[in-house]
């Protein structure tokens, strides 16, 4: 009895000892949400409402940049999430594909190819681990690849992240660690609109026949990926998105693979997809060789139209268990409206784009503009400004909702402060060309029609840009 009584108490013990170590990883773990939202991504995840699912995708950076959910909901009525984390590992991706299957049961699985050829840093390899609950698929994960690694002490870090983050302790306690502001995360997508216009990529080169090998044992762990999504009756779609890194060796692996396993494999970097989707490597990526909202679009569609062509998925749009993604839709086109309006240099585009009414915009004559010029004027009179007014040596306007709100133009200086959207405060000054919104100087101090733009559904001034003439023809700049 004694022995049985000390038994349960080191049991007891360990069991203790384990859930305060796990309390503790949950603590110290750093939040990553910038531009890659691996926490908020993970956390949003285990938040969805049980069975609301019909496309899981899965994989690298190239999900979270490269696979918008809300453009599948929006255009094909697919309820969709990424589970993107950077540089996933495989043994990764498929415990996300296990762990969602205890609360989900998706039709579809996207899984981009990105990784299948490198190891995953140590960093980056934390961001798809750490915010996963504890569970055997986790246990799993983190065994293949702490062997992989042949690193236990990468095990036991995986399991309890109090041993890798315990120097953040004393940190919290002091109140050091600085507050992270989460970038918007719109189900697993990040948005950019950087474009990069790099004129160097080229599609892939078909005549080459050779492979790249996998790495490590991913070639094995890829076809029982694929055989877990069959066993459980899901469609797997392996898919690479457009990526200057990408080659044909690679290519040809993967398609083997896909191949040997009866499932498809779609390659946005050979010459005929990425006609058929009229990608642009120069204006439909950013800088890190990742898609932009541009090429996000563009793949996102064409995965949309695929699996509607080939799988029976029922559209969820109009149906109340599923108005939550209407909203969340439309703040998703609040801020496309945002990321693409800054790319547009076009003036006449420019200034026709202003009249939304979700804007408030508001323009302000700098003394040094030449409104004498006739498609100035004819911008100017097509938006509904006053050619006359803004003739005077002074001026400005506000449009609200889309509409012309006030205008004014004198030569006397003008000091006006007034609101817009109900409640914001903006203050112009004609003679040092400011421009205060909410008490913040917005004006970009250029000669020309200066404009501020306010999005009135995000509550966000989203740039300040100007207008002129240079050499007798119309240029905008920011």
């Amino acid at each position: 009895m004694k022995l049985l009584k000390t038994l349960i108490s080191i049991i007891a013990f360990f069991i203790i000892l384990i859930i305060i170590m796990l309390k503790l990883g949950n603590l110290v773990v750093p939040e990553w949400n910038d531009e890659w939202l691996n926490t908020s991504t993970v956390k949003n995840f285990y938040n969805l409402d049980k069975n609301s699912l019909d496309v899981l995708a899965v994989g690298s950076s190239h999900v979270i940049k490269g696979f918008s959910s809300l453009e599948l909901y929006k255009n094909y009525g697919i309820s969709s999430y990424g589970i993107g984390t950077e540089q996933q590992s495989l043994y990764n991706s498929l415990a996300w594909i296990k762990e969602s299957l205890k609360t989900q049961n998706e039709k579809v699985v996207l899984l981009e190819a990105h990784m299948f050829f490198e190891e995953t840093p140590e960093p980056q390899n934390r961001k798809g681990f750490d915010n996963m609950k504890l569970s055997l698929n986790k246990i799993e994960a983190a065994y293949q690849d702490s062997v992989q690694r042949n690193s236990f002490e990468n095990f036991a870090s995986l399991i309890f992240p109090i041993l890798r983050f315990h120097s953040r302790i004393g940190d919290l306690i002091q109140g050091k660690v600085e507050e992270v502001i989460p970038s918007p995360n719109y189900r697993g997508y990040s948005l950019s609109n950087e474009v990069c216009g790099n004129l160097e990529y080229v599609t892939l080169d078909e005549t080459i026949k050779t492979e790249k090998p996998f790495f490590a044992n991913y070639e094995k762990y890829l076809t029982k990926t694929i055989n877990y999504c069959k066993s459980k009756n899901i469609n797997i779609i392996l898919y690479k998105g457009p990526d200057m890194d990408w080659d044909m060796e690679r290519y040809n692996a993967v398609k083997r693979v896909a191949d040997e396993n009866g499932v498809p494999y779609l390659d946005f970097n050979l010459e005929k997809l990425s006609k058929e989707i009229d990608f642009n490597y120069a204006s439909d990526c950013e800088f890190l060789n990742h898609t932009n909202i541009y090429g996000a679009q563009k793949v996102t569609n064409y995965l949309g139209k695929y699996i509607k062509e080939n799988f029976e998925i029922e559209d969820k749009r109009g149906k109340d268990e599923f108005a939550y993604l209407d909203e969340q839709a439309k703040s998703y086109d609040y801020a496309v409206q945002n990321a693409k309006l800054v790319n547009v240099f076009d003036p006449i585009k420019y200034m026709d784009d202003l009249k939304n009414e979700n804007f408030s915009v508001i323009y302000l004559k700098s003394n040094l503009i030449n409104t004498n010029d006739e498609n100035y004027n004819k911008i100017i009179t097509g938006i509904g400004l006053d050619a006359q007014k803004l003739e005077k040596p002074n001026y400005y306007a506000i449009f609200e909702n889309g509409k012309l709100k006030e205008e004014e133009g004198s030569d006397e200086v003008l000091a006006i402060e007034t609101v817009v959207n109900e409640d914001k405060k903006v203050q112009l000054n004609t003679q040092s060309s400011s421009i205060y919104f909410e008490g913040i100087e917005r004006s970009c101090f250029h000669p020309g029609l200066i404009i501020v733009v306010y999005n009135n559904k995000t509550n966000q001034v989203i740039e300040s840009s100007y207008i002129n003439l240079d050499n007798g023809a119309l240029v905008m700049g920011r």
